[in-house]
């Protein structure tokens, strides 16, 4: 019966996590391709084999990335600094104005439902022209406040991330649902030790690779025809 109660907590405890990283909760990540389009485009990712490639190197970047990111706001980092560099960190103007705009998206939708204190320092700041406001940074807040451990939060954060990426090289290659489910399921062993490289990787590690996404993001703002706003 105890157990019983403590996997009914546990679940309680994560359920605002499952809300906030639902696909459908509308921050506009949707609108968003990371550069997909420009490897679909350019027929880098064009089946379900490159797709699984592109998952093998979207997650053994995002420790030096977003979730890098998201992890050192969780665990309590001064948040100013962390937008910061993660300005810096976002060169292609579109995925960096975007970032901006789903963390505003998310601090408004989630101050009206809850209260989440260091959330609402955060957009105080932004308000005060202190911070210009990043997803990762209120998302590792967001972990922060709800008090859910950091390593099996991150990992839905982790999840995600790649979720949202399949849904959009399903769209745009096209592939078939079953083969980009399958080729997210292939990844999802991975997410475990990237979230452990992200609790422990060093400030200065941040935003040491992922050029070659950059590149590909800074191209799509010149595609023609483009579905994604990135």
């Amino acid at each position: 019966m105890d157990t019983n109660t403590d996997i009914i907590i546990t679940m309680n405890e994560m359920l605002p996590l499952y809300h906030a990283f639902d696909a459908l909760f509308p921050i506009g990540a949707y609108t968003l391709s990371g550069g997909m389009e420009t490897y679909t485009q350019m027929g880098i990712v064009c089946d379900k084999g490159t797709l699984n490639a592109f998952l093998n190197a979207q997650v053994y970047i995002l420790p030096y990335s977003d979730l890098g990111i998201a992890a050192k706001a969780a665990e309590g980092m001064d948040f100013i600094y962390l937008d910061h560099l993660c300005a810096a960190m976002k060169q292609p103007h579109e995925i960096r104005t975007g970032s901006e705009k789903m963390c505003s998206r998310f601090l408004k939708i989630q101050s009206e439902l809850a209260d989440y204190p260091s959330l609402s320092a955060y957009r105080a700041e932004i308000a005060q022209g202190h911070c210009d406001g990043h997803y990762p940074v209120a998302v590792g807040l967001f972990i922060r406040d709800t008090g859910v451990p950091n390593g099996a939060a991150l990992e839905m954060y982790c999840y995600s991330i790649l979720s949202l990426t399949v849904n959009h090289a399903v769209k745009l290659i096209p592939l078939g649902q079953s083969d980009g489910q399958s080729a997210l399921f292939e990844t999802l062993r991975l997410i475990p030790s990237a979230v452990q490289k992200a609790l422990v990787v060093s400030i200065e590690d941040l935003g040491v690779s992922g050029c070659g996404f950059d590149l590909r993001s800074i191209q799509h703002e010149t595609l023609k025809g483009r579905l994604y706003s990135s």
